[in-house]
């Protein structure tokens, strides 16, 4: 039995090397890339497709080998890509920060300390201007919708305003990503796969770290006083997913 778990912790660890080999050397090619991207040469739209196949590969296999802050940063590198927009708005020297990142995690052999994983997060690039200019950061904002134009264009939206925009698609992924990153915001819609917008503001409004987390609901029902849940908790606001949701928005962050 002893043996067993012994060649099992062995094979664990070979896996454990292999697979921070094969990072460093996607990531040797992700610079690659990212060279080609800076230099504006060739098909860019084809650059920027491998490297994101890439980036999400590593995205998929970090968490199951002891590195789930690197699934994370990789995740905020496909974030920055979906709020930047078009390729000529990225910059390569964002995208270096991602990298780098994630190689300061390989070389440390291990997973940094959780205020640690907040500084990497909150360290990250968040998206361009249209004209490729960086933006005076305002802060940080988690975005629980679907994928879909929607989502496209208030994540990009907000990354104009100067938000570091963090997109997940399901609340159980949202939750664990929160209690690391303690965002500023959170903006989800009602309806979710497991727990409704409501509920998922209510198990923030019970978790002492995440009880100042302002908590924005988008509901397609027309919200008026008499709307209000009365288990609606007090650092979260319902908006109607109408002409007026960008406004009502834009409040909501300003208050």
């Amino acid at each position: 039995m002893l043996n067993h778990d012994a060649d099992m912790e062995m094979l664990l660890a070979d896996m454990r090397f292999e697979f921070i080999e094969e990072t460093r050397d996607r990531l040797e090619r992700v610079e690659w890339q990212i060279r080609q991207i800076e230099s504006r040469q060739g098909k860019m739209e084809d650059t920027l497709l491998e490297l994101k196949r890439d980036i999400h590969s590593v995205k998929g296999s970090a968490a199951p080998f002891g590195f789930p802050i690197i699934t994370k940063i990789a995740h905020g590198l496909e974030d920055y890509l979906e709020t930047t927009g078009d390729v000529t708005n990225v910059a390569a020297e964002d995208l270096r920060v991602f990298i780098d990142t994630i190689m300061d995690v390989l070389d440390s052999g291990g997973e940094p300390d959780d205020q640690l994983k907040e500084m990497m997060l909150k360290g990250l690039p968040s998206g361009r201007t249209q004209n490729g200019r960086k933006i005076l950061s305002r802060g940080t904002i988690v975005l629980l919708m679907p994928k879909g134009v929607q989502r496209k264009i208030i994540g990009q939206e907000l990354a104009q305003l100067g938000f570091m925009v963090t997109i997940l698609g399901n609340p159980v992924e949202a939750i664990d990503t929160i209690l690391v990153l303690k965002p500023d915001f959170m903006i989800t819609t009602m309806v979710q796969q497991s727990l409704s917008g409501l509920e998922l503001a209510r198990v923030f409004s019970v978790i002492e770290s995440t009880k100042k987390l302002k908590v924005a609901i988008l509901s397609s029902s027309v919200v008026g006083e008499n709307d209000v849940p009365d288990n609606l908790p007090e650092m979260a606001t319902l908006i109607h997913k109408g002409p007026y949701m960008t406004r009502n928005l834009l409040a909501f962050i300003n208050t």
